[in-house]
């Protein structure tokens, strides 16, 4: 939009062509008195003006890459934003032209011109103040300009100084050259400078081999340096040939650079994952290879101790009889386990607790307990009725080995959202005196079992208190709910000098190219546990509905010994296996699914936009809504703009933005009525329901952006089994994580899955190896289904996929295998709160005890 700048300066320039009487540096002999022939260079600079403004356009179209997030369509304000953009570039031309005139008066009048500009700034700041109080008493506006944090306001501050600066520094130079000059070099200076940021990236090509901004910007630039020589009225004589042979010395570098960059990255554009593929797969042989290394229980002891430096736990013979009673293929890889207890390891057994006692006492927090006790099991009375089914099924889950699981109160996290974010400060300290614990607990020669008593025992006073105990509310946790959180809560998480506490990534809408690149390779992802690690991405803080606006978010930076479904990377809650999965809340009917060969080659979805809390817009920037807008931007264009050609039923078509398809390696997507390599994909992607998650004005525009209008009828669900008809299968987080994968993975289907939220089956299941990972930027989502479901190659792959998950879902993620990981994991936390855990072991009678 600030491309047509000169363009409206010339209009001004046209509309008002007159100067002061006095003006030895822009007069020419050519200037009459009537302004008749200034009219001319006007009029020619403005067609310069019209073209350079369209070619800096288009290229910043092919330089920036969009990250999905949804501008809704409509009749609102939103519909009058590029005139209302139009309108204060053409503001800004005026107030520049009209600077212009007061800055190049005669001597006289110089000390009343600065006057004048002294007072219009002044008013200026004045009148954005007033604006910037009022738009405080907002409650959205109060929380963005008011209480920022350290980093926003370095940013701002930063800007604000660097804006001053330009300003006064463009203010100064008006005063030798002509207003056109001065801002031609400026917005060409930013032009330059964007396109110069790509030199690494591949963007470059699309740059360079689009013809019309090279000439354009060749061309354009050269006319306009001609232009201002031959009229004069740009600069003093004496100063044209240095500034322009400077101007010439500054393309040609740019021209040069251009062309050593295009060079070396003359590869074509990935279409294949292959490298990522055989790279996971090594990974997962190699997991495989240690997953299962035991072929006794005494060769079982030995490798625990190797693998965590400590002794098992007492009954730890007891969990491998359980283990190798269902068959289960997993004996030594419990690394999840290990690394989620090893912070408790650092506080003190009795505090461990009375903190989750804690938690029980406040049922406010949406905790649900399990108590365990002489073997017994039973569950804390304080639960809202509509949860209370996770505890049941928690209470079966446990039952068939509860009697070797010494006592202990369990809180149980009821909502979705993880809830301990500890600080990395905190975190570091926690494991290094864990360290120090547990090499204690490496040294000790003759081991105990459980206590049959602790000092001081478990509190159990909660249990028969009344309605009353809904009231207390706990002053070490905060909620959050309806707000980001990526800067307050999850960035203290990370190290000081990540990314995501030394950037703050203001612009939603464009791509952050650097922030995808630690764990992406060849623009497929490579590196699935960094994926997920928000701490090198602070531009996720707009890509995702748990940072953005969560829907229950009561949490705690003190070390709470909190269970929950799933966590995001950083957090300290205690992950265990989901009642979701256990009680077969999205069941998987094999009867009904199908063979791959007759499976219909689209890719589906249907689902909830639960990933958040809608208010105040968050949801445009919700994983699941990105997904949808562009899945039908990708159907949309498959189908030549025919927005029902490609829909699955119950579907409508809002309309998409064809940038969304504009991606590093799929940039020049090729499409003939939906056929794609050798086979015709479809997308049959849709919301369903009505949208409940949202406040206000909010739920409106959603219906109206995904449905088509307000008083459009929402499709409903299908039956869920209708997954199996399908090829690609998509898998989502929602508020939490996503509870349909497993039966998914279960399916002759091939999924695949973007996701912040981690569960306790990610060691076991790998990608590339059981699914196609995606980035939650959705950018190669195109590529990896193009790849999969448009080539012979990809289908054998896709298929391969498809069936090795199958098969290790069958094996390694049954019931049985979800209580094999409970019983180990109770048998860790039990050592954890016993007085005595660093005296606590299991070794079997004739084995060395120093062994390992």
């Amino acid at each position: 939009m600030l491309a047509l700048l000169p363009f409206f300066l010339s209009i001004c320039e046209y509309l008002s062509p007159t100067r002061p009487v006095d003006l030895p540096r822009h007069a020419t002999a050519s200037d009459s008195h009537d302004g008749v022939q200034s009219r001319a260079p006007a009029v020619r600079f403005a067609v310069l003006a019209l073209v350079w403004a369209f070619a800096v356009t288009h290229l910043s179209f092919l330089v920036e890459v969009p990250t999905g997030v949804i501008c809704p369509p409509g009749w609102n304000i939103e519909s009058f934003v590029p005139l209302a953009q139009l309108i204060t570039v053409f503001l800004d031309a005026v107030i520049i032209s009209q600077i212009a005139r007061l800055r190049q008066a005669n001597q006289e009048e110089a000390s009343d011109a600065w006057q004048s500009l002294g007072a219009l700034a002044w008013t200026s700041a004045a009148v954005v103040s007033f604006f910037a109080a009022l738009s405080c008493l907002d409650p959205v506006n109060h929380a963005t300009n008011v209480a920022l944090t350290p980093l926003e306001s370095r940013d701002i501050v930063i800007n604000s100084v660097f804006t001053a600066a330009t300003l006064a520094f463009g203010v100064y130079l008006v005063g030798s050259f002509h207003a056109h000059m001065v801002v031609l070099v400026a917005i060409g200076t930013t032009v330059f400078v964007l396109v110069l940021s790509t030199a690494s990236d591949s963007n470059l090509n699309a740059i360079w081999s689009d013809w019309f901004v090279t000439s354009v910007m060749v061309f354009v630039g050269f006319g306009a340096m001609l232009h201002f020589r031959r009229t004069s009225i740009s600069l003093h004589w004496e100063h044209a040939p240095t500034l322009g042979r400077y101007c010439t010395y500054a393309l040609a570098a740019f021209l040069l650079v251009l062309f050593y960059a295009s060079s070396r990255r003359h590869e074509h554009p990935i279409i294949s994952p292959k490298h990522s593929m055989i790279a996971g797969r090594i990974e997962s042989d190699h997991w495989f290879a240690n997953a299962a290394k035991s072929t006794s229980f005494e060769s079982a002891t030995k490798e625990y101790r190797q693998r965590y430096g400590i002794p098992p736990p007492p009954n730890f013979d007891k969990w491998y009889e359980f283990a190798m009673s269902v068959k289960s293929p997993v004996i030594d890889s419990f690394d999840q386990i290990d690394s989620d207890l090893l912070p408790f390891w650092a506080i003190s057994p009795a505090l461990l607790r009375q903190r989750a006692t804690y938690l029980l006492e406040h049922p406010s927090l949406s905790m649900g307990g399990l108590i365990i006790q002489n073997g017994q099991l039973s569950i804390s009375p304080h639960i809202h009725g509509t949860h209370r089914w996770m505890m049941d099924v928690v209470e079966d889950m446990v039952k068939p080995f509860s009697q070797w699981v010494p006592d202990m109160q369990l809180a149980f996290n009821l909502d979705d959202e993880c809830r301990v974010p500890v600080t990395a400060v905190d975190s570091s300290y926690f494991r290094g005196e864990a360290q120090i614990s547990r090499s204690r607990a490496r040294s000790n020669q003759d081991f105990v079992s459980f206590s049959q008593t602790q000092s001081p025992p478990w509190d159990e006073s909660f249990l028969g208190a009344d309605d009353s105990i809904w009231q207390q509310q706990s002053e070490l946790f905060h909620v959050f709910s309806k707000k980001p959180i990526l800067f307050e809560l999850v960035a203290p998480t990370c190290p000081a000098d990540a990314p995501v506490n030394q950037v703050r990534w203001w612009n939603r809408k464009m791509n952050c190219e650097e922030c995808a690149l630690p764990h992406m390779s060849n623009g497929f992802v490579r590196n699935w546990t960094l994926a997920a690690d928000v701490c090198h991405q602070p531009d996720l803080a707009h890509l995702h509905g748990f940072l953005t606006s969560p829907s229950a978010m009561a949490a705690s930076q003190t070390l709470f010994p909190v269970f929950s479904q799933a966590k995001v990377h950083n957090f300290a809650d205690i992950v265990y296996p989901s009642p979701w999965g256990f009680h077969d809340k999205a069941p998987y009917e094999e009867k009904r699914d199908v063979p791959w060969e007759q499976k219909i080659n689209s890719v589906f979805w249907r689902g909830a936009s639960s990933d958040g809390f809608a208010v105040y817009g968050s949801w445009q920037m919700f994983l699941r809504a990105r997904f949808v807008w562009l899945a039908s931007a990708i159907r949309d264009k498959m189908a030549g703009h025919n927005k029902h050609r490609f829909f699955g039923k119950h579907q409508s078509s809002p309309s998409a933005d064809p940038a969304l398809l504009k991606t590093t390696s799929d940039r020049n997507l090729q499409t003939s009525h939906g056929n794609i390599g050798n086979e015709q994909i479809q997308v049959n992607v849709s919301f369903v329901g009505g949208f409940g998650r949202c406040e206000g004005r909010d739920c409106g525009v959603e219906h109206a952006t995904f449905y088509g209008s307000l008083s459009a009828k929402p499709p409903e669900a299908l039956d869920f089994q209708e997954n199996w008809q399908h090829r690609h299968l998509i898998d989502l987080d929602g508020a939490g994580f996503s509870g349909r994968f497993l039966p998914f993975l279960r399916s002759a289907s091939l999924p695949y899955r973007a996701a912040l939220f981690r569960t306790w089956w990610e060691e076991r299941i790998h990608p590339w190896k059981h699914y196609v990972p995606l980035d939650l930027r959705l950018r190669d989502l195109w590529p990896a289904v193009r790849y999969f479901g448009g080539s012979e190659e990809g289908a054998r792959d896709a298929k391969d996929i498809a069936e090795a998950g199958r098969e290790w879902a069958r094996i390694a993620l049954r019931k049985e295998d979800m209580q094999v990981y409970m019983f180990r994991l109770l048998l860790e936390w039990g050592r954890l709160v016993d007085d005595n855990r660093e005296k606590l072991g299991f070794v079997a009678e004739g084995m060395d005890h120093s062994s390992g």
